[in-house]
């Protein structure tokens, strides 16, 4: 785990360019530049592991398509058929045993076709809520539930509510208005947070790559930018 001072690339990018645009650069100017390129390089893989996530999610999703391709419902079609041939049996009001017994085998031919169906619907079903935990795994512990709305008109659960997250964490978070602000970013699914390990302080973990202690995040309107309490950007009045 890596303590970053931005949420994103482009604002450490940002703060590089204003390292090196001073007029005069010491030595512990270059160091901080170089501290910063760290930082890049971090959030980068961070992102990389996120995109070998989606990766695998392809995967498994492809994998079950595959598996739904090799269903297959028997003797479907013929239903309309066996049918048709039951009601031409019946509606003669046959006597004879050998008539009789045609239109019971027929019923029972009826019977398990609609058994195998039941089975094959109930396997399409299986691979959907397969589906759901795949993306329940991916989604993990962000909220998603603005995106969520959006698209199917309700929110998903969550491993980790958001309300009881934030109660668990309450003494951690950041001062206003910079709680509101980060708040919305994780309504947004743009970030979430860690509740905090043993001799650690919950986390927070940004979809560009950063990750800033919670009780340190502020935000800043000029940059449009997360960044730690102890080292504001040079953009943010000290």
């Amino acid at each position: 785990m890596r303590e970053t001072r931005f949420s994103d690339v482009c604002g450490t990018v940002n703060e590089i360019r204003n390292i090196l645009s001073r007029s005069t650069l010491k030595p512990e100017d270059f160091t901080e530049a170089l501290d910063l390129l760290e930082d890049v390089s971090y959030m980068i893989s961070r992102m990389k592991h996120r995109l070998r996530e989606y990766e695998k999610l392809r995967d498994d999703l492809r994998r079950l398509l595959e598996e739904m391709d090799r269903i297959e419902p028997k003797g479907v079609e013929e239903v309309p058929h066996v049918a048709e041939e039951f009601k031409k049996t019946v509606s003669t009001h046959p006597q004879r045993e050998s008539d009789l017994k045609r239109a019971i085998e027929l019923a029972e031919k009826i019977r398990k076709i609609a058994g195998s169906l039941e089975d094959v619907l109930r396997t399409y079903k299986e691979k959907c809520l397969d589906m759901l935990k795949l993306y329940g795994r991916i989604k993990g512990v962000r909220d998603w539930s603005r995106d969520e709305e959006k698209v199917i008109g309700v929110a998903l659960p969550i491993l980790m509510p958001l309300n009881k997250l934030l109660e668990d964490v309450y003494e951690w978070l950041p001062p206003e208005p910079h709680r509101t602000k980060l708040i919305e970013f994780i309504k947004a699914g743009r970030a979430y947070i860690l509740p905090k390990k043993r001799r650690q302080p919950p986390m927070v973990y940004f979809e560009d790559g950063g990750s800033i202690p919670l009780h340190k995040v502020r935000y800043s309107d000029k940059i449009r930018n997360f960044y730690p309490e102890d080292k504001p950007p040079l953009d943010v009045e000290r």
